[in-house]
């Protein structure tokens, strides 16, 4: 069984708005359960969405610089 979580796990722990996270949930863009009233997310949706949208926030701090240059080719990622 995968490991579920609340929006507020997700809110905390990426440091995101309510807003960011509702408005992926609406595009469709982050999947996510609904147990009667209860949203839940998945860990591997969560992994997924993060690597399409915030490929910044995936990299840790171990990725050597080919692997970032590879990942800047894939999401076309400039400098910040």
């Amino acid at each position: 069984m995968d490991t579920l979580y609340r929006k507020l796990d997700l809110i905390e722990q990426l440091n995101l708005s309510v807003g960011t996270i509702d408005n992926h949930m609406k595009k469709g863009s982050l999947k996510y359960l609904k147990i009667g009233k209860a949203v839940r997310f998945r860990d591997t949706d969560i992994d997924e969405w993060i690597k399409r949208q915030y490929p910044r926030k995936y990299i840790n701090k171990n990725t050597t610089p080919e692997q970032i240059e590879g990942i800047k080719k894939v999401f076309g990622g400039g400098d910040e």
